[in-house]
């Protein structure tokens, strides 16, 4: 300090008068005194170094205990900072996620969307054959009544039935006249359906049938549904919506053991063909291909 430095020059240009010449008695009594002075001076100097020293080391440690706890506030700021990019990247999966699930309720509600629309028209073809149904037992009540023919639901498919043995006799192909009638009768009924396409069919029984014209029962049987065919068309059936075919014994209703049951089997069906929009998935299966 520039204070301290003038007092210790001064104390020693004193000292350098004392030693340098002769001195009077009151003289050296000066002189030490100027001495006791200067080293109260140097003293109390050295006192305020300490305190000052000692004030700088106190704010030496406030400034390293701030320090300290700015670090450690930098480390939790480090730590949640990296918190926060870990919560970013999850909450990004998470939005991912969840994209991912409405995608999928999305497509889940187009196929719901697809599957209720399918089953509309299923419902709509369902009515449509119970409508078709209802009329056609309407229109054949009566030979129903007869015991002339009987309309039925097999396989899935409608059809009217009659006994091969009420149309044709025995091993014969040839349309009994009183049979006639009802085909006409029959025939009148199935030209209103304009919508439909029908499919006569000839069953036999079991009893092979082994002869010239028909060699056995497939031969008798188709050409017994084509009598029927030629039949229907001759009485109004479009003949571009009806075709025959023979099953000869191979779609028996029951056993062929007895007499009775024979007798059943031996028939004549005309099925009312099904319709595009009445098979269930067939549009689909359609559209997706082989």
């Amino acid at each position: 300090m520039r204070f301290n430095g003038m007092m210790l020059g001064s104390a020693a240009l004193a000292l350098g008068m004392a030693f340098g010449g002769c001195v009077t008695s009151g003289t050296h009594e000066k002189v030490l005194m100027e001495l006791d002075a200067t080293k109260k001076e140097l003293a109390n100097t050295k006192d305020a170094l300490t305190k000052e020293q000692q004030a700088l080391a106190g704010e030496k440690d406030a400034r390293a205990a701030e320090k300290a706890e700015l670090d450690g506030k930098l480390l939790a700021a480090l730590n949640q900072g990296r918190q926060l990019e870990e919560n970013l990247a999850s909450m990004s999966m998470k939005v991912g996620e969840l994209k991912g699930d409405k995608d999928k309720l999305t497509d889940e509600q187009k196929a719901l969307v697809a599957q209720v629309e399918e089953l509309r028209k299923l419902r709509a073809a369902a009515e449509a054959r119970m409508a078709d149904y209802r009329r056609l037992l309407e229109k054949l009540k009566k030979m129903m009544d007869a015991g002339t023919l009987q309309v039925k639901v097999r396989n899935g498919m409608m059809l009217v039935q009659m006994s091969s043995d009420v149309v044709f006799a025995p091993a014969a192909t040839g349309i009994k006249d009183e049979a006639k009638a009802a085909l006409v009768e029959l025939a009148q009924t199935l030209a209103s359906f304009t919508d439909r396409r029908f499919l006569v069919i000839g069953h036999s029984d079991s009893t092979p049938i082994r002869s010239a014209r028909f060699p056995s029962n497939w031969e008798l049987s188709t050409q017994r549904a084509v009598e029927v065919v030629k039949l229907l068309v001759d009485s109004g059936v479009r003949p571009e919506s009806i075709s025959a075919a023979g099953w000869a014994e191979f779609d028996p209703l029951v056993d062929n053991e007895t007499p009775e049951n024979r007798t059943v089997n031996r028939r004549v069906e005309i099925i009312f063909m099904p319709k595009i929009d009445e098979l269930p998935g067939f549009e689909e299966v359609l559209k997706k291909g082989p």
